[in-house]
């Protein structure tokens, strides 16, 4: 039995009115499944091995290192954290005491207005997942989980490339729930935790920036001051010779000194390529592309202002190549044995099964 045959057989009972409501949100519901794409698997649970092909990419991997640990939480985002858990205490305190028919007619509510698992307390699956919870055997809600599972995740990929990762945690949270052994979760949760990683690394490395900056004025400081006092002891040494000078005999005129030799100057150089990672979405759709990423190296070896300057097909797999660029490591340019910045393009090919 399908979504909105279900849905169609349990509003029969409210009446004509009711009924009509009901016509209204099942095309809705038909023009939401159509606009999120056909013929995609709406399989409750994925097998853990897949005849697929996996999805690489041709960048070289990166070498192995040890996972940079997450920042300590602040006053902040604990405070944040706790206003959220009792914000879910509170949505599911309502739920309990809401009937199963009450349950269904906000399901299929926040379903017509693609609130599929968020926000928290107010979103079709939990709600319909509140069913179960009444009535174990409740096919509509069953049905329902199942079919709105696969709509569900692109919201969680959203919330983890935006960084909110708390929120993130509840949506899988959500769809754990009603597909516990779907091998999705197992993704979401792999690519969340690569967020997170991702975002240590990326506060970790400003903080090194800032104290490299702290000591760069200091050197300029330092280097000040000495400039200072050679100009004052040259100043000091020139009337000394000055005033000998009066007294001694003039000496032959010494000549200049030899050029200095000019240091080497060459382009910035890769030290490590960072692999990418490949988007779930293209992985799930078999799709191949590529993208090129223009970006900085500065005079310190850091990745500036990355962007994408061309990329087929368009957006699909831009975040991920300029995360693969951000996260690789450059030797910056010379120029005359100094270090510079310098503009790089990289092209970044993804290939599924190859």
């Amino acid at each position: 039995m399908t979504l909105a045959s279900s849905l169609r057989s349990q509003w029969e009972s409210f009446g004509l009115a009711t009924g009509l409501r009901g016509a209204t949100l099942a095309v809705g519901m038909a023009l939401l499944l159509t606009g999120c794409g056909q013929g995609q698997n709406t399989s409750s649970s994925a097998p853990a091995k897949s005849s697929k092909p996996a999805a690489s990419a041709t960048v070289t991997p990166a070498p192995a290192s040890t996972p940079a640990e997450l920042p300590a939480q602040s006053p902040a985002a604990a405070t944040s954290t706790a206003q959220a858990q009792q914000a879910a205490a509170a949505a599911q305190a309502k739920l309990a005491t809401m009937s199963v028919a009450d349950l269904l007619n906000a399901a299929r509510e926040a379903y017509v207005q693609h609130r599929l698992v968020s926000p928290a307390g107010d979103n079709a699956m939990e709600y319909y997942e509140a069913v179960l919870a009444k009535d174990p055997n409740n096919q509509v809600a069953k049905d329902a989980l199942r079919e709105t599972f696969p709509f569900g995740v692109p919201d969680v990929e959203k919330a983890i490339s935006q960084n909110n990762f708390d929120e993130a945690g509840r949506e899988i949270d959500v769809l754990s729930k009603a597909d516990p052994t779907n091998y999705t979760l197992t993704l979401l949760r792999s690519k969340l935790d690569a967020q997170k990683k991702l975002q240590a690394r990326q506060q970790q490395e400003a903080q090194l920036k800032v104290q490299k900056a702290a000591e760069l004025v200091a050197a300029q400081q330092a280097a000040a001051a000495k400039a200072a006092a050679e100009k004052e002891a040259a100043a000091k040494s020139t009337s000394q010779q000055a005033a000998a000078a009066k007294t001694a005999p003039p000496k032959p005129a010494t000549p200049p000194p030899a050029p200095k030799p000019v240091g080497e100057t060459r382009a910035a150089k890769v030290l490590v390529a960072a692999a990418p990672s490949y988007p779930l979405q293209a992985a799930r759709n078999q799709t191949s592309g590529y993208a090129v990423v223009e970006f900085t190296v500065s005079a310190s070896g850091a990745v500036e202002d990355p962007h994408i300057v061309d990329s087929s097909p368009r957006r699909v797999f831009d975040s991920a190549a300029i995360q693969a660029v951000t996260r690789s490591k450059f030797d910056p340019a010379l120029k005359d044995g100094q270090p510079v910045s310098s503009v790089l393009r990289r092209r970044i090919d993804f290939k599924f099964g190859g």
